[in-house]
Formats: structure tokens, sequence, C-alpha cells
């Protein structure tokens, strides 16, 4: 569940201001798109248990109720088994928590675990981190908060030395995740009802699209 199919609201938005060609906002949803609910929303990390717990809330209510890749919790709860390692980063719209995205890049790896060899033959020791749990409330998904997570935990991880990103990306995304620079480097894997794509991108070019993005969605 590392990167999730709820991106899918955003994807327009990135996909308008990447292209060349096409003149972004020449129609009444793409003028929706542009700094929807952006003016109030802030990306930073959680600041304390409290605000965690909102994104332990988030990760459950995307990654349990809304796609089925783990089991529903009675207390809403979905707490990720990396999370000791993991670097959050979170939309904040008045205090709520309404999108985050993290990452790390210490062993062991979800994506390893899961792919393998193949996986781990991608990566380059040292300069690999691990995207994870990049989740957006769906209200928001037609806004530049996803490529606004994404550029905020690139920049932070480029500033770090990372130069190469890996992902489990489900295979509904998977034109999406290539759209924005990933590739596939083996056959995709069955995890519960889900289909997952083992795949990397090179950090800066990556970086630098997802910010080319956030500018010309929000302007």
């Amino acid at each position: 569940y590392e990167i999730a199919s709820c991106l899918v609201g955003s994807e327009m938005c990135i996909r308008d201001s990447l292209h060349a060609d096409p003149v972004y906002g020449e129609n009444a949803q793409d003028t929706q798109f542009r700094g929807m609910k952006m003016a109030e929303v802030e990306i930073r990390p959680p600041r304390d248990e409290a605000e965690m717990r909102q994104l332990w809330h988030l990760n459950h209510a995307v990654f349990s109720e809304e796609l089925h890749q783990h089991e529903v919790h009675d207390d809403g709860l979905l707490i990720d088994k990396f999370h000791a390692k993991n670097l959050y980063f979170a939309g904040w719209d008045n205090g709520e928590a309404v999108g985050m995205i993290c990452a790390h890049w210490k062993e062991p790896f979800s994506a390893v675990e899961r792919f393998g060899d193949v996986m781990r033959r991608a990566m380059v020791p040292g300069v690999t981190a691990e995207l994870r749990l990049f989740a957006v409330r769906p209200e928001y998904r037609k806004t530049p908060l996803a490529p606004r997570l994404g550029a905020t935990i690139f920049k932070k991880l480029d500033e770090m030395g990372f130069r190469l990103l890996i992902i489990s990306g489900i295979s509904e995304q998977k034109e999406f995740y290539e759209h924005i620079g990933f590739r596939a480097v083996g056959d995709p894997v069955q995890d519960g009802e889900a289909l997952f794509y083992p795949m990397v991108a090179d950090l800066p070019p990556i970086l630098r699209r997802c910010a080319l993005a956030v500018a010309r969605c929000t302007k």
C-alpha cells in the first residue's frame, strides 16, 4: 500500500502542468483545480503525537476503508510498521490532516520484502530512499496538494543527498507513475487484491518535474 491509487484526482492537474502543448486552464474544470483550497493548506511534518494520530487515521481511511489493502480496525487507526524510521510530511487545513506522504532509507525496505532481488538490484546503496503512504482525502484530490506533497519531500531528500527513489506502484496508476518519472524494473506482484510493480525514479529529474507541476497548477 506504499503508493495509493487515491492520487487519480490529482493526475489531471499534474498531467496538464507537465505537457508543453496544452495551455493549462482553458476550461472550467481546469480552473477549479488551480489553488483550490490551497491557500489554507500548510505542508509540514506532524508536530506532536495528536497530529501523528491524525495521520494514522488518514492512513486507515485510505488504505483500510477505501482501498481494502488492510483490515478495518475498530479504533480507525493504521500505524505503519516502519513508523519509527519514517520521515513524514502532511497537508494541514486548519489543523486537520488532509494529505500525507513519507519516506525512509534504512533496511529493511518494504519494496525489497515484496519484490526481492529485482528491487535490490535496482537500488544504489547509500543514496536510495523508499517513498510510501502517499494518501490524500477525496475532497482534496482535484487540487495541487499531491504534487505539493511530492515536491516537498523530494526537495528534502535531495538536500539530504539521496538520488534514487523506489516505490511499490499499484497497477492502476502505473501509467501515471511513468508519466512523472518512475519506471518499472520487473514484473508485477499480487498482494491481496492489489497488483504492484517494482518502480524506481532518479530523484533530481522527478523533483524538477514535480516542482514545475506545483508552479503551473497553483498560478
